[in-house]
């Protein structure tokens, strides 16, 4: 029978590999990291710069504008102005050909103070 002084009784008389000093840290670090990113996102979520409810409201009103367009096999389009650069909207149908142009402040719901009703095209 052998016994290894160096690792103990009961111990395996085969030194273990000694896990690196850094390993260890970088496996707390990680935890760290997680743990801050969980603690980031629920600052967000509830913190004074969090995303307000009516800005949430207007997204999913938007969301709903969009499907019934769909429904009805229509599509918004934007791009830009070939000669101005400004962006532009056009009423599309299912195939994209345009339908007619629609104003800035149609889209957005409240007047629009520039109106330029020129095609993108």
């Amino acid at each position: 029978m052998d016994i290894d002084t160096t690792s103990g009784i009961g111990r395996s008389t085969f030194p273990s590999a000694a896990v690196p000093a850094r390993a260890a840290g970088a496996a707390e670090g990680e935890f760290a990291r997680v743990f801050d990113l969980a603690e980031a996102r629920r600052r967000r979520m509830t913190g004074p710069d969090r995303i307000p409810d009516d800005v949430w409201d207007a997204i999913s009103r938007a969301g709903e504008l969009a499907d019934d367009l769909a429904a009805r096999g229509q599509q918004v389009r934007f791009d830009t102005h070939r000669l101005t650069g400004r962006v532009v909207a056009n009423l599309c149908d299912a195939d994209g050909r345009v339908m007619r142009p629609v104003s800035l402040g149609e889209v957005l719901g409240h007047p629009d103070p520039d109106p330029d009703p020129a095609t993108a095209a």
